[in-house]
């Protein structure tokens, strides 16, 4: 699994993520979701959404997920078997458990 450390600035900044979009209030389209992928890949979007409620707003993500691997600036793979012992936030969390229900490992 790809995470890395998102901004400093913004929510949940300087935490460790799977790589994302900006969160609008509109899901971007799909040829803004590709522009924004980490590689170049054959990203297929998973079905279902992952929800957060955040204090003063409710997320709602649509998860993308590919096989993939090489250098991404700024990331870092990690193993499925390694994820419990990462320090990420529980929306991060729900996408990897979204991801890996759906056989993306």
């Amino acid at each position: 699994m790809l995470l890395r450390r998102r901004p400093e600035k913004g929510l949940l900044g300087g935490m460790t993520e799977v790589p994302s979009t900006a969160w609008d209030s509109e899901l971007p389209g799909e040829r803004e979701i590709l522009a924004q992928a980490p590689l170049a890949c054959d990203w297929q979007p998973l079905s279902g959404q992952v929800s957060h409620t955040f204090t003063h707003f409710r997320l709602h993500l649509q998860v993308w997920a590919a096989q993939g691997n090489g250098e991404v600036p700024g990331g870092r793979w990690v193993p499925p078997e390694e994820l419990d012992s990462q320090a990420l936030p529980t929306l991060m969390r729900k996408v990897i458990a979204h991801a890996l229900k759906q056989g993306w490992a």
